[in-house]
């Protein structure tokens, strides 16, 4: 062990410190990424909650004559899964998981593959109460945000 400590020299230092730098600035970055990501979602909550239920309530009369306004459901779903992917970004925890039942079930409706899921109204209401959860539960998550808990 004395061996090392006596063959050391400044040179090997600067090499050990370079290193050592490197990784502490990836470690930053990534760091720094995480919180800009976090950052613009919480200033955006005010903004996915009015969108999200701003499609949720324009959802509900067009699911009492589901057949005539099939089409039009089908665009606000699309329009709501966009939104949703937007808000997976920055989200997590509970909020994170709902979004992503709420996204998967979307994408159930929406699949080509008839044999799978049938489009119909209780799988559109479905999509309807999971749009309604997610909504609720970024409203909990800005008074969280609010509060500062």
């Amino acid at each position: 062990m004395t061996e090392l400590l006596e063959t050391l020299n400044l040179n090997n230092f600067g090499s050990w410190a370079s290193i050592v730098g490197l990784i502490l600035t990836l470690i930053t970055f990534l760091m720094l990424f995480g919180i800009k990501k976090r950052f613009l979602f919480r200033s955006s909550v005010d903004d996915h909650m009015k969108k999200i239920t701003e499609i949720s309530s324009d959802i509900s009369p067009l699911l009492k004559s589901y057949v005539e306004n099939k089409n039009d459901i089908d665009e606000l779903f699309a329009l709501a899964d966009v939104e949703l992917r937007a808000m997976e970004k920055g989200a997590s925890g509970d909020l994170l998981a709902d979004i992503k039942s709420s996204r998967n079930v979307i994408k159930k409706y929406s699949s080509k593959l008839w044999f799978w899921v049938d489009k119909n109204e209780d799988s559109a209401r479905e999509i309807k109460k999971r749009l309604s959860v997610v909504s609720a539960e970024l409203y909990h998550h800005r008074k969280s945000l609010i509060t500062g808990k």
